[in-house]
């Protein structure tokens, strides 16, 4: 048997003309590849090797196009903060979504490996997401919004390690204000605004002498500035309180003499290179010595008394002088 170059028609050998298309089968096959004239009969280029009829031809297997569905998934709550995460292959992905599921604004987009799971919350009780929290530990896609805009994750929920350490402290309603640790002692409820109350202090440097009699008077604006970087992230937790640290902001006097209030004393330096120094000459054992001064610092707690009655608010009793 050959096959009719013509209509690939199989005919018997002997044939010289195919009985279905009236085709010469005596003439050369030329190859529609590269128009080589290839021998009557042939099956194959002897050029390029191409198939030369249909039926010797290796169909390609056609390629199955998976349509993606589209999951429509509506912008975030404007108001609130929202926690949206999608499937994981992590272990705690199952207890995430039973957690979330405890919320009454859970809503799940899409289903299986495509679904988007999300909650929304409002600030005061995002306390309340601590389980869901560490269900998505060390999980890369997960996203915050804060009213609606994304936010960095660390920047939402920085706080979380500290508040819990002070619910499982001795004192919870102290713990913020340095009540464990006197070098944390301070009166914005914050230890982690790093602007403690103490001596060693770097904040009370902030400012400047108005004369050589010891008159500091503080530098309110960069005073603000650092306090409002360091609490950029754990503004959002539940303990912290806002007001009261404009308050003390704002109790705190503008000026500050240790020689006419013994609330204060002068903050000793031992570098002087003549920036914002103030010197003075003190007798001490019986020795005359130059000291130098780049701010005050409180005088132990007497200092308390001053800010309590700026802001005339009951200040914690153990704190009290």
């Amino acid at each position: 048997m050959k096959t009719c170059q013509n209509c690939s028609t199989e005919i018997q050998d002997h044939f010289n003309f195919c009985p279905n298309c009236g085709t010469d089968l005596g003439k050369p096959v030329i190859c529609k590849k590269c128009s080589y004239l290839n021998e009557p009969n042939s099956k194959y280029c002897q050029e390029c090797g191409t198939a030369l009829f249909e039926k010797y031809k290796v169909s390609e297997p056609k390629s199955k196009k998976i349509e993606e569905i589209k999951i429509e998934i509506p912008s975030p709550p404007l108001t609130g903060i929202t926690i949206e995460f999608p499937y994981s292959s992590a272990q705690s992905f199952v207890f995430a979504v039973d957690e979330a599921k405890k919320f009454d604004t859970f809503e799940q987009f899409g289903n299986d490996k495509k679904a988007i799971y999300r909650i929304n919350v409002i600030e005061d009780d995002l306390y309340k997401t601590k389980e869901l929290l560490e269900h998505l530990k060390g999980w890369r896609k997960k996203t915050v919004y804060h009213n609606g805009q994304k936010v960095m994750w660390d920047s939402m929920f920085s706080f979380q390690y500290c508040y819990e350490h002070k619910l499982a402290s001795f004192k919870p309603e102290y713990y913020c204000i340095g009540f464990e640790n006197e070098y944390d002692f301070n009166l914005w409820g914050c230890m982690r605004v790093e602007m403690p109350f103490v001596e060693h202090a770097n904040w009370f440097t902030f400012g400047k002498w108005l004369n050589n009699k010891g008159d500091w008077i503080f530098d309110n604006e960069r005073i603000k500035h650092e306090l409002a970087k360091n609490i950029h992230y754990c503004k959002f937790c539940p303990a912290i309180n806002l007001d009261l640290i404009q308050d003390i902001l704002t109790a705190i006097p503008d000026i500050v003499n240790p020689s006419k209030n013994k609330n204060w004393k002068f903050k000793e330096t031992f570098s002087n290179d003549g920036t914002n120094i103030l010197t003075s000459t003190i007798k001490e054992y019986g020795f005359e010595r130059t000291v130098n001064y780049n701010g005050v610092s409180p005088n132990g707690k007497m200092f308390i008394k001053d800010i309590a009655e700026n802001i005339r608010k009951k200040l914690p009793d153990f704190i009290k002088v």
